[in-house]
């Protein structure tokens, strides 16, 4: 048992001309004192819960989630360096601006690693493999190709700087990254400790993230692993909670209170920003979903009084849930509908300024379901 107030991050190990951080074991049971840490834990508990109840009671919400995992796979693209908005992130990669094509591979990647995981721990439990298999699929096809997608690194790596002697920080050497990696998964599914779970996971993050444990995508592959974490805990039942828009916004405090703890062995103070980060994302998740039932409502109402057969509106409505950007052929495959029923169907919603058309083109026309994807931003 130790108390994080007395926590030591860990020791430097001096490599030639740098000197590489080795970070302590955390897989134990952690205790306080510090009032503050447990009031905000018990408000981002209580905002958690809020959000997971509520989320249970939207109908077909997984449709609405799919949106949600592609904003947050936009947003957490873009602390790395990707710059593609999340319009362009829902257009087919033939309509993106050659330049930003990479940045959108980065995106789907990350979306098809999000939606990997939260299949994969119905059978797996969040463990080295699940973490190998993510990044594997974060790494496919885009820049970091080269850099052994789901395979640990063999030799070392740092952070900012030309060099591991002119860095901002050095992970562990590789010969220990195993260990490293080993004592965090014992953490990760040790059920005879007595640590509320969003600390485990405050301190999985940090810990996944001073252990670098990849020569590329360290950053995304640790995001991804806190609601894939949450989920596979039962503290959510719906992958609704997303941390990396908050993140986003306070870039530099996250970078900060991450390497205050390697510098001033201060996990309380990133715990808390961490819970903060909960909070806020709970409440802001809760608000989306609640303008999302509501502008589903007024969709219905409305699609019951436009001059077209409601079976065919509703069918190219549930399209638009789910790929919120669509040219006409897409909605003809995905409905069934015939090609002049679509056409006139788009017509109508163009005219109730339910869709827009993008690219001012008369053939070759993009739609947009904006209106949907501005509750999301």
């Amino acid at each position: 048992m130790q108390k994080l107030e007395e926590y030591q991050s860990g020791s430097y190990l001096k490599i030639n001309d740098y000197k590489a951080f080795m970070p302590s074991k955390i897989n134990d049971e952690w205790i306080w004192n510090d009032s503050e840490l447990n009031k905000l834990l018990s408000e981002a508990s209580l905002q958690l819960g809020a959000l997971n109840g509520f989320a249970e009671q939207i109908p077909n919400i997984d449709i609405y989630i799919k949106m949600h995992v592609k904003v947050e796979a936009n947003k957490s693209s873009r602390i790395e360096g990707t710059r593609t908005t999340i319009d362009e992130d829902l257009l087919e990669k033939l309509d993106v601006n050659p330049e930003k094509r990479d940045d959108w591979q980065e995106v789907q990647n990350y979306v098809e690693a999000m939606n990997y995981g939260i299949e994969r721990i119905k059978e797996l439990p969040v463990c080295t493999r699940l973490i190998k298999e993510i990044h594997a699929i974060l790494l496919k096809d885009v820049r970091g190709k080269h850099k052994n997608p789901g395979e640990y690194r063999t030799s070392q790596n740092w952070i900012g700087g030309t060099r591991p002697d002119n860095a901002v920080y050095v992970p562990p050497i590789p010969s220990e990254v195993g260990n490293c990696l080993s004592d965090l998964e014992k953490f990760i599914n040790n059920d005879n400790i007595n640590v509320p779970e969003l600390i485990k996971i405050a301190m999985i993050h940090y810990q996944f993230e001073s252990i670098h444990p990849f020569l590329d995508g360290n950053g995304r592959t640790g995001r991804i692993l806190i609601p894939i974490y949450l989920l596979s805990k039962g503290i959510i039942n719906k992958p609704c909670f997303y941390i990396s828009d908050y993140i986003e916004k306070n870039k530099e405090a996250y970078y900060d209170f991450l390497s205050r703890v390697r510098t001033n062995n201060d996990m309380i103070s990133w715990i808390k920003f961490f819970l903060e980060a909960t909070i806020e994302t709970a409440k802001t998740a809760r608000v989306k979903f609640e303008r999302v039932i509501k502008f589903t409502n007024e969709i219905n109402d409305l699609i019951m009084k436009l001059p077209a057969k409601t079976e065919n509106l509703k069918k190219v409505i549930e399209v638009l849930y789910n790929e919120p950007t669509v040219n006409r052929n897409y909605l003809i495959q995905k409905t069934g509908i015939k090609s002049g029923t679509i056409k006139n169907i788009i017509n109508i919603l163009l005219d109730k300024d339910v869709i827009t058309e993008k690219t001012g083109y008369s053939r070759n026309q993009v739609f947009t379901f904006d209106k949907y994807i501005e509750l999301f931003k």
